[in-house]
């Protein structure tokens, strides 16, 4: 197998997206497959005003927006993500 730095390896095959096709993922994947479960994830975990949330693997960030959304200015929200392409869909 390549070495992560390889420069020859092309975006696919290290697992990268790029912003557009995050954007793609996130208007029509995430609402059909994820859309139902922000909600209960942050409820079962207990999530309010002032909690301080790590989402890992947050790709376009539905969990992560959602905790920010509940955890108020008093609270901080971080989501990591090894796509930058999903990053950037989750910060913009």
């Amino acid at each position: 197998m390549a070495d992560s730095e390889d420069t020859t390896m092309t975006d696919a095959e290290r697992g990268q997206v790029n912003t557009a096709a995050a954007e793609i993922y996130d208007a029509f994947f995430v609402p059909a497959l994820f859309g139902q479960f922000p909600g209960q994830v942050l409820d079962h975990a207990k999530v309010g005003a002032g909690a301080r949330v790590v989402d890992i693997g947050c790709g376009t960030g539905i969990v992560a927006i959602a905790a920010h959304r509940l955890v108020g200015a008093d609270g901080q929200v971080v989501g990591v993500d090894p796509n930058e392409g999903m990053l950037a869909v989750a910060s913009g």
